[in-house]
């Protein structure tokens, strides 16, 4: 990138860097003129009081002594060395020299008033123009005094004054466009990467990432924050693939069952029982169909944080025991035990997200804890910030490498010891409010069988910001 091109004048980072030259030149410059005023504007001051006191000096040796005595004061002041930068001329009314070291009065010089003249004085040596400020007084008699000062070393301290002042404004004007001009190209190069990465993105590349400059500077911050919610974007994404290829399989699993009873039916002759028989199995294919798009839709709800106004102060105690209570009947009837330990356990959140993904874990353990022998410890606590569920049962449990993609859409572990029926999908949902809540669930070893641990977030005021929950009609368990 060419540094004069022509996207950098047009950037916000040159623009901030002109804004911050022009306010810093004009401090400067107001520098410059309070340093002017304190060191040339001081020395004027005090000339200019200087030839004011001369000049009444002067006057009183005149009123007291006459011509004659201001004649000879005038003269031995001229002669002596430490007034040699002090200018006097005295003139008769027709501007002809009486005493003085200056050599003839100054052309259109005022009366009374202060003004600047060249002057050649007459005990120089070389007569080179210099430059002298003073002032004129007249006296009786037509007389004229003029008192001043040379002012050569003065004029010439304030032109180096004047010029430096104006290389060092040109110095800074030049050193800031520069600046100016290599942090827009920074930044305008760190944008640059950004949009080319966008432009990734958007024709479909969601691989792409920002890259970090490892300096933690705003550019840092904006490409982490967007890096990770490519990630999350990615993840949705995958998601969705995930689930559209399973639902290509698992609705149509069901599906092809419910037309091929059909089709029995029709083709053959059958009485009355058959065919209801066939109408019963019918249906039931479509209630699994309906419940994997109704698990789905929930997840997916879950996992977008849909925003709804459901939420509100619950105990999940409460809501563990009316879950574990519904299941009760199924538990005895496999001849499973429930043990409950069930302790206060605070949260805000969605309540019928939360029934259902407890009752998910419930229906899970009593699926995979061994009939006549199995037994469930139930409970619920809170520990520091975190509202908790904890499901244990005595079954084959979950191998150690298998429990990350277990939580996965459409994952059934089926080794033989754990196949049974279901879409894959209850814990899934679990997760995804899980999520929803600020929280995690968690597959370990319970010694024997599963331990599951469902953990959310107490108070979670800032997850309800950032992951609204949806609002989702209940329904009924879904089986993994």
């Amino acid at each position: 990138m060419r540094l004069l091109s022509p996207a950098i004048w047009r950037t916000s980072a040159f623009r901030l860097a002109a804004i911050y030259l022009m306010v810093f030149g004009a401090t400067v410059g107001l520098g410059f003129v309070l340093v002017y005023q304190s060191t040339v504007g001081v020395i004027d001051r005090q000339t200019r009081q200087t030839i004011v006191a001369e000049l009444g000096r002067l006057s009183d040796q005149y009123r007291a002594g006459g011509l004659n005595r201001l004649v000879r004061v005038i003269e031995a002041t001229s002669r002596q060395e430490s007034r040699r930068e002090e200018i006097y001329l005295l003139t008769d009314a027709n501007f002809e020299h009486i005493a003085g070291n200056l050599t003839q009065w100054p052309k259109h010089a005022p009366t009374d008033e202060w003004f600047e003249f060249p002057i050649e004085r007459a005990d120089q040596a070389r007569r080179a123009p210099r430059q002298a400020m003073g002032r004129t007084f007249q006296l009786r008699g037509g007389y004229r005094l003029l008192v001043g000062r040379d002012t050569e070393a003065q004029m010439r301290f304030r032109t180096l004054f004047l010029d430096a002042s104006a290389w060092i404004a040109l110095a800074t004007a030049f050193v800031g466009l520069i600046t100016g001009l290599v942090l827009s190209r920074r930044v305008l190069k760190r944008v640059d990467t950004v949009a080319h990465a966008g432009e990734n993105i958007a024709s479909g590349n969601f691989d792409s990432r920002l890259p970090l400059a490892g300096s933690g500077d705003e550019f840092d911050r904006l490409s982490t924050s967007f890096n990770a919610m490519l990630d999350r974007i990615e993840g949705l994404m995958s998601g969705m693939r995930l689930a559209t290829d399973s639902i290509s399989h698992d609705v149509r699993r069901p599906l092809t069952r419910l037309r091929a009873k059909l089709d029995l039916a029709l083709s053959q002759s059958s009485d009355g029982d058959e065919a209801q028989d066939a109408m019963g199995t019918a249906l039931e294919e479509i209630d699994a169909t309906v419940l994997i798009l109704d698990n789905l839709l929930k997840i997916a709800r879950a996992e977008a944080g849909v925003a709804g106004d459901t939420w509100r102060a619950i105990d999940l105690a409460t809501l563990t025991r009316d879950a574990a209570e519904l299941y009760q009947p199924v538990a005895e009837d496999k001849g499973v035990t429930l043990e409950y330990n069930l302790n206060p356990a605070p949260i805000q959140g969605e309540p019928q997200l939360l029934a259902q993904a407890i009752a998910n874990l419930i229906d899970n353990a009593i699926k995979f804890s061994p009939a006549q022998t199995g037994q469930i410890c139930i409970e619920t606590f809170a520990k520091g910030d975190m509202a908790m569920v904890q499901i244990a049962d005595n079954g084959p449990g979950i191998a150690q490498d298998d429990r990350a993609r277990a939580t996965d859409r459409f994952v059934r572990l089926d080794d033989g010891s754990r196949a049974t029926e279901g879409s894959g999908l209850g814990l899934s949902l679990v997760r995804a409010v899980a999520h929803m809540h600020g929280g995690e669930i968690e597959l370990g070893d319970g010694d024997p069988g599963l331990r599951a641990i469902f953990s959310l977030t107490a108070t979670p005021k800032s997850v309800i910001a950032r992951h609204p929950a949806a609002n989702l009609q209940s329904a009924k368990p879904t089986h993994t």
